[in-house]
């Protein structure tokens, strides 16, 4: 079996392409959703530490490859406002988890509450200059790739 040819046309090529990405999102998000759920119902979390090494595995693949190739988001531009509003929902629900999370274990409202605002304050903390830096680069790499290339006459 020879594995070098391909069999494909250019559409046939772009369908493939369109349904991988497709199977790629739904695993990332699928992934996440059970990482969540097995969180709260699990007591011993290094049941899941494989999951949760494949998924950051994936995101930060996703994440640096886009930056790479100059690629920020279909529909989001690179404003402060999208880093900002992005950083607060990503805050927020990182809030909610916790509080979800620590008041399933241990049936204190007091200190849910506390340690989920301690980590949506942590998270938007760490998000916004981290969507900062991210949307930086590239739109770095935007302006290289996009840039005219010299003549060497």
């Amino acid at each position: 079996m020879k594995l070098g040819k391909n069999n494909l046309d250019e559409q046939q090529e772009l369908k493939l392409l369109r349904i991988e990405s497709r199977g790629c999102w739904l695993a990332f998000w699928g992934l996440l959703l059970t990482l969540i759920v097995e969180s709260v119902v699990i007591k011993d979390l290094r049941v899941i530490s494989g999951e949760w090494i494949l998924f950051m595995g994936l995101a930060l693949y996703l994440g640096i490859s886009c930056m790479r190739a100059g690629i920020w988001d279909r529909r989001l531009d690179m404003s402060r406002k999208t880093c900002l509003l992005t950083s607060l929902v990503a805050a927020l629900c990182a809030a909610i988890f916790l509080f979800v999370f620590s008041y399933v274990r241990y049936q204190n409202l007091v200190v849910s509450l506390a340690s989920a605002a301690i980590m949506g304050a942590f998270c938007f903390g760490l998000g916004y200059p981290g969507m900062r830096l991210a949307a930086r680069a590239t739109k770095k790499r935007q302006d290289e790739l996009n840039a005219e290339p010299e003549d060497e006459d």
